[in-house]
């Protein structure tokens, strides 16, 4: 996988390269920001709702079932000492028309996908700081 590079743009905000795509992110007002974007812990849901959905999108699919409606909602619970996320509570609405006799197996298609794993597992996180060539001291 390519590094992201996140580059500041001034004030709170921030924008990431990924592979050639761009996603800014600010602070709400009250964080000193300017409310331009999604700020990052917003983020960390939005990964695990999106990687949810598509695993759950597949597993329709490979079924011949009908995608159209499904949504996948995120809500967060914070806790703090140190601030973060404590808990995702993931709701998976299927469309009308998909069998009883598959919600179980969605549920393990949500959980199988690898923003889930990633949460579930948590990785090691190693961070070292670099000066950036040509900086001026």
């Amino acid at each position: 996988m390519q590094p992201i590079v996140v580059s500041w743009d001034g004030g709170v905000r921030f924008t990431a390269n990924i592979r050639g795509h761009k996603l800014t992110v600010d602070q709400p007002q009250r964080g000193g920001g300017q409310d331009s974007a999604p700020m990052p812990l917003e983020l960390v849901p939005t990964a695990l709702g999106t990687c949810a959905a598509l695993y759950v999108q597949q597993f329709l699919v490979t079924r011949e079932l009908d995608p159209t409606g499904m949504t996948v909602e995120v809500h967060t619970v914070g806790a703090s000492n140190p601030n973060r996320i404590a808990r995702f509570d993931v709701e998976v609405k299927i469309p009308a028309g998909v069998p009883e006799k598959y919600r179980e197996a969605v549920k393990r298609a949500a959980e199988g996908c690898t923003v889930h794993h990633t949460l579930t597992h948590g990785p090691e996180i190693a961070v070292t700081v670099v000066e950036e060539a040509g900086a001026v001291a």
